[in-house]
């Protein structure tokens, strides 16, 4: 397919409209109160023998095949990180399915198995939030977001992670706790959210107030991780990007000139007061090859959108206990470091080369260890 940027990809989609019986694993946890016990009843949501737990950050597949296989870069991509990386879990976070006919009842189905499957041969668990692309079309002919996950936790049976609170807005949020054997307490956190889609005022959605709030009351000083698929706009004025030295400009088809975006002349970041031209800060490691994707600045910062006046970045820095946030939702970048304010930030580029992408199918890898600290690093394809 031919490499498209992110307006490319958009221009071209279509315009937006306004299980029982499974065995998953179920959170534990009630919505108010500290978590004081392990999210979920198994013996695989633990740290190992060595005091380590391993799992995998997979997003933006859009599956759109209704053929009962996988993407042979995806299904490469995962049978390679499985060989390598032997995760408890796999991280979904968001636009797995994707495409107004993907999507329409029945065929999501036929798209999502296949997937579910690769997880349930090789033994591995797994939870998913969405992004802005999973149920973007509406009606009768399409699945809701609560239907799309009654699917996932169906297809996956015993190996689907049930971390969703239900009175939260959206669908997907909740925590899952990793304790150690012998213990109940979680001794890390997994935080996994849904960042909605598209809000009535423009733009892309972000958390809203309730999911803030309980984020805040549940979570202690125990050390987490924060997983969902839009980023939050700081990322652009919190140190992990430089100004980029040079501006430059190119002809467009009306004569007219537009500013120039590459890994040499940097890319478009909205900050509150406009856009700046910006590149990786030096030690930032990774990928920067598109501008980020967040919400506007006055949907992050509005009423519905903070709690107690705190957007969800501030509420991090309140609580002092996150040590990463990851994201998916922009197909090329694959970015992780550390900002002025402590906060550990990162980006994980596609699993497929289904939608516009970088030649390469990717995902990030993960290891949590006894002291509260973890490596990551980015694993792809070609």
């Amino acid at each position: 397919m031919k490499n498209m940027n992110r307006r490319e990809f958009l221009a071209g989609a279509v315009t937006l409209a306004g299980a029982a019986g499974c065995k998953a694993l179920k959170r534990t946890s009630a919505i108010d109160g500290a978590l004081e016990g392990c999210s979920y009843d198994s013996e695989r949501i633990r740290f190992n023998a060595k005091g380590e737990f391993r799992f995998l950050q997979l997003t933006d597949v859009h599956l759109k095949s209704c053929e009962g296989k996988l993407p042979e870069e995806t299904e490469e991509l995962l049978r390679r990180a499985f060989a390598k990386y032997k995760p408890d879990l796999v991280v979904l976070t968001g636009d797995i399915v994707w495409c107004k006919l993907t999507t329409a009842k029945g065929n999501f189905e036929k798209a999502l198995k296949p997937l579910t499957d690769f997880f349930k041969e090789h033994k591995v668990y797994f939870c998913v939030t969405f992004g802005n692309h999973d149920s973007e079309h509406h009606g009768t002919d399409w699945y809701t977001r609560q239907e799309m996950y009654d699917f996932y936790k169906k297809f996956g049976e015993e190996y689907f992670v049930d971390h969703d609170v239900r009175e939260l807005t959206g669908v997907g949020n909740g925590v899952i706790g990793v304790c150690f054997n012998g213990s109940q307490k979680p001794s890390f956190n997994l935080f996994v959210m849904d960042s909605g889609a598209y809000p009535m005022e423009g733009g892309y959605d972000g958390c809203r107030t309730d999911q803030i709030a309980w984020y805040e009351k549940v979570s202690g000083n125990t050390p987490a991780l924060w997983f969902q698929h839009i980023i939050v706009p700081d990322v652009n004025v919190t140190g992990l990007f430089v100004d980029a030295p040079v501006t430059s400009f190119v002809a467009k088809e009306d004569g007219k000139a537009k500013i120039k975006e590459g890994p040499d002349t940097g890319y478009r970041m909205a900050w509150p007061d406009g856009e700046r031209m910006m590149l990786l800060a030096p030690g930032v490691k990774g990928d920067l090859m598109e501008h980020t994707c967040p919400p506007k600045w006055s949907t992050y910062r509005n009423k519905a959108h903070t709690y107690k006046g705190r957007t969800l970045y501030d509420s991090w820095r309140k609580m002092g206990n996150l040590k990463g946030a990851y994201f998916g939702h922009d197909h090329m970048n694959s970015f992780d470091g550390i900002d002025k304010n402590g906060i550990r930030l990162g980006m994980t580029k596609t699993a497929s080369r289904i939608t516009y992408n970088d030649g390469s199918a990717s995902l990030r890898a993960f290891t949590l260890l006894s002291d509260g600290s973890y490596d990551t690093e980015t694993f792809c394809v070609r």
